[in-house]
């Protein structure tokens, strides 16, 4: 089906979290006490003491010196380097600091960036490389990832984490991951937490919060791989508004992966609809989505965040090799959906729960897909949401109407739907009202 194809990076592309959404990270950090000196300054002997008084004038070799659980001071400036950390460490900026890209970035070699299945896409190439057993913190870190507009290749990263890695991100920004001006090739992703097509799966970590990722070519942060995790709260995430480049996705999670995203804003993942193959038919084009959920694993929350201006605000299927679901993989509870110019949410095969949130504009409020070629039908359930202004409908299913259709419900309670407009042109996936106000 063309709208899957348009939205994975590699055509397909946890336990970690519990049921509060709260993650466990898998490194063991150490603390050292050590505290290592970065500025342009002239080095002094040892470790330095001060922004004028440094051990180091990069970044990299301060983290090469550093023991495991050892802090870095970071001193105002822009850093032009790649990193690579293999081990726990807490890395601060004081002032506003820059990590830029070369201007010929280089392969990235962290056994993350060189494991078994890598070598199906080109080399790595990453801003940050986090790999290995360790607990790392960027905290008033920007990372500017930007590579050359004539630079076609799947596997660039403004930071990669992988082989059990948990990163912590606070207070910083991703301002640039992938080709720069847009280019339309598949690779360049904010934050790539987890590689699922790697054997064994490189799984990371995510702990994000008060961040910021922009500039991203392809998915502002995506989180894969069985047993990857992210907890990503107060935080934005922008894609490049209206495009005829690419489908970008703003957060993705696949292939096993779960995630807690809360009390952020989602917003700018549009392709342009005079740019085959994205359009509006939810069915035949491709679409962008401020939040994309794809054969992720079970205990998926996103609550209360405002996900708004995109093609669809989130899209949702679980994974067609598993059989049919019975219990909600994603749940939905106090979101805003704004201004998503074709869907608000769409629902592929599966089953979602989507409580006290609100639909405003767009096409379509809640779409649910039926199409030959699911192994199993939606079940899905919305309930207490409240919808305006929607100008084709407030629920629809959407189907192709072909022989062997995946039966299914939708069931919808206790919502607001006066004056929306409820549509159904499937033969065997009603939408079921109960208590609603119509």
């Amino acid at each position: 089906m063309r709208r899957i194809s348009g939205f994975l990076m590699y055509g397909v592309v946890a336990v970690a979290l519990s049921a509060a959404g709260l993650l466990v990270g898998q490194g063991v950090a150490q603390a050292s006490g050590t505290t290592l000196w970065v500025s342009t300054a002239t080095t002094v002997s040892g470790n330095g003491t001060s922004c004028a008084d440094p051990g180091f004038n990069t970044i990299q070799s301060a983290i090469t010196a550093a023991p495991a659980g050892a802090t870095i001071d970071v001193c105002a400036g822009n850093y032009t380097e790649q990193l690579q950390i293999t081990q726990s460490v807490t890395i601060v900026g004081l002032g506003n600091v820059q990590v830029t890209l070369p201007a010929a970035p280089v392969d990235s070699t962290t056994a993350c960036d060189t494991a078994k299945g890598t070598g199906a896409f080109q080399p790595d190439q990453d801003g940050i490389a986090i790999c290995g057993n360790a607990d790392v913190t960027l905290n008033n870190i920007v990372v500017d990832a930007a590579w050359p507009s004539s630079t076609c290749d799947d596997s660039l990263y403004g930071i990669l984490v992988g082989g059990g890695a948990t990163l912590t991100f606070t207070d910083s920004a991703v301002t640039a991951a992938g080709a720069y001006p847009l280019n339309g090739c598949q690779g360049g992703v904010g934050l790539q937490v987890g590689m699922s097509w790697t054997k064994p799966v490189e799984v990371g970590h995510l702990s994000m919060s008060d961040s910021w990722v922009s500039g991203y070519q392809k998915n502002g942060v995506t989180i894969d791989g069985l047993h990857s995790s992210a907890s990503i709260t107060y935080t934005t995430v922008t894609g490049a508004g209206p495009t005829q480049q690419i489908a970008q996705n703003g957060i993705q999670v696949s292939n096993g992966a779960n995630a807690y995203i809360a009390t952020s804003t989602i917003t700018g993942n549009e392709c342009s609809d005079n740019a085959a193959p994205c359009g509006s038919n939810g069915l035949t084009d491709s679409q962008s989505a401020g939040i994309l959920f794809y054969a992720a694993e079970r205990g998926n929350f996103v609550e209360d965040d405002v996900i708004s201006d995109n093609d669809m605000g989130l899209y949702y299927s679980a994974d067609p090799k598993t059989g049919r679901i019975k219990n909600p993989q994603v749940t939905l509870t106090g979101d805003e959906f704004v201004d998503n110019r074709y869907e608000g949410v769409t629902l592929d095969q599966g089953v979602a729960s989507i409580s006290s949130c609100t639909f405003k504009r767009g096409d379509v409020g809640i779409e649910v897909l039926q199409y030959s070629g699911q192994t199993f039908g939606s079940f899905s359930v919305a309930s207490y949401d409240h919808f305006a202004s929607t100008r084709h409908a407030t629920v629809e299913v959407l189907s192709d109407r072909a022989s062997g259709d995946e039966a299914g419900t939708f069931t919808i309670t206790h919502s607001n739907i006066y004056n929306g407009k409820v549509r159904d042109n499937s033969e065997n996936l009603p939408i079921i009202h109960k208590f609603d106000t119509k």
